[in-house]
């Protein structure tokens, strides 16, 4: 809508202002069209109607996007464009975006931010968004609160299964028995890449009807989550009632691990 009504208004600017040379080709006198109560208002639609939709669209936030998919951004740059909307900053952020059946890939959203926020958009910083249906470079600020811890998880599970996690284990996350682990050994096996560590786990796990079983499993693990699975640590734990030494840990995401799993896009 917005390219149209340029297009009409470039169409007017040029018709309009070409009228006063072709007077003076057929008449003479260029001010038989200048003069024209018609000429000067024809000739300010066309400018409004160029420049006018650019405006709207800065002040009231017209053409971004509001509704659509939600998606995990993570800021790598930001840059002020020098405009300013009721003494607040416009800047161009540059992301990484991650949403639901798609690879990580970078963007560009141009928004108001208020100077109060501004230390919650610099780069490394992690956003919610709101992903275009129609086109996926087309991103916009998750106001609404779309995206919720379950779509935030379920992003999470994705990338982790491309980092090389079985996906039957995020499957065991969602559908399996909470119960607590003690861990009794921990032997390092080396490093898994991408700042990840595997071990081999031996554990005390403790059902919700107070039954134990021992279990010996090995673990993929980001580095910030060590401390928390120390020798002697007690951690929740997911385990599939049919397959007990199918197991995962129950920690919290952290920042780092969010930013780990939905970094770089390259």
């Amino acid at each position: 809508m917005k390219g149209f009504l340029t297009a009409i208004g470039v169409l007017l600017v040029f018709g309009v202002g070409f009228s006063p040379f072709l007077a003076n080709y057929l008449w003479d006198d260029p001010f038989l069209v200048m003069d024209a109560s018609w000429f000067r208002p024809l000739i300010y639609t066309g400018f409004a109607l160029i420049f006018l939709p650019g405006i709207l669209e800065m002040l009231f936030g017209g053409g971004k996007v509001k509704n659509g998919v939600p998606g995990v951004g993570i800021v790598t740059s930001v840059q002020q464009t020098g405009t300013y909307v009721n003494n607040q900053p416009q800047v161009k952020l540059g992301l990484t975006v991650t949403k639901q059946g798609e690879d990580k890939y970078d963007t560009v959203l141009t928004t108001i931010i208020p100077l109060t926020s501004m230390a919650q958009f610099q780069p490394g910083a992690i956003i919610p968004l709101v992903v275009s249906e129609k086109d996926k470079m087309k991103v916009g600020l998750d106001l609404k609160g779309q995206l919720s811890q379950t779509d935030l998880q379920a992003l999470m599970n994705e990338q982790m299964v491309k980092q090389g996690v079985l996906p039957e284990l995020m499957e065991n996350a969602e559908t399996g028995e909470q119960a607590y682990a003690k861990v009794l050994d921990v032997t390092p096996l080396g490093e898994a890449g991408s700042n990840r560590i595997k071990l081999q786990f031996v554990l005390s796990v403790t059902k919700s009807n107070g039954d134990t079983f021992h279990t010996t499993v090995q673990k993929e693990i980001f580095a910030s989550q060590l401390p928390k699975l120390q020798q002697g640590s007690i951690v929740e734990v997911i385990y599939s009632p049919q397959d007990p030494s199918k197991l995962v840990f129950k920690t919290q995401v952290s920042e780092a691990e969010i930013q780990q799993a939905f970094g770089a896009s390259r």
